[in-house]
């Protein structure tokens, strides 16, 4: 059963909860530049104006330093590890994506720790279990659903291509709590891929 690294996701997560310390800092800073300008400018102090000036910038350029190297390194490390997952997981749950049928219809819900694709009102489902990130946050939900609907979309317009005949493959979201479901995106519609689902797979095939 494939399953993420749960040791790397954590040291991992830990270089990236240090990004958004740094992304807060540089709000701090931010807010400390604006007080101190308008009580430079109320004072008519010159000292503290220089005090400003030769702080402020070189503190906002440490933060926003900081949080694009944690966001590149550590982010950047978290998204492809999740891609590698879904990746991994379709693999192994190949016969439940049905493809031996004409039409699907996917449909994806993300929960707190798993995300779950039912397909053609099957009973059985696709589950990826997320448990080793946490708690999903709302950016980490998002990074999920678009390496899935991205997999689904390339798995689906390569068949295509290799000569696979399908009359229409398409996928909803389950995108809150109070919604049932999201918008239906096609992938193939009347026997083709569809416009904009056929371009993102010769972009990223």
């Amino acid at each position: 059963m494939a399953r993420p690294d749960a040791q790397r996701i954590k040291k991992l997560k830990t270089g990236e909860r240090l990004g958004v310390v740094a992304t807060v800092f540089c709000g701090a800073v931010l807010v400390y530049g604006i007080v101190m300008f308008v009580l430079s400018l109320t004072r008519d102090d010159a000292l503290l104006q220089t005090v400003l000036w030769s702080t402020a910038p070189a503190l906002l350029v440490l933060g926003v330093a900081a949080a694009a190297f944690c966001n590149l390194k550590f982010g950047g490390e978290l998204d492809r590890i999740t891609e590698d997952f879904v990746r991994d997981t379709f693999i192994e749950n190949a016969a439940l994506m049905h493809p031996e049928r004409s039409s699907l219809s996917f449909f994806i819900e993300i929960k707190d720790s798993t995300a779950e694709i039912s397909v053609n009102g099957y009973k059985e489902m696709i589950i990826f279990d997320f448990s080793d990130f946490g708690k999903l946050s709302v950016f980490r939900k998002m990074t999920i659903s678009k390496a899935i609907t991205d997999r689904l979309t390339c798995t689906f317009c390569r068949l295509y291509e290799r000569g696979a005949s399908y009359k229409s493959v398409d996928y909803r979201e389950k995108v809150s709590a109070k919604k049932k479901t999201g918008k239906l995106i096609p992938v193939i519609i009347d026997g083709v891929p569809e416009k904009k689902s056929y371009k993102y797979y010769l972009k990223n095939k």
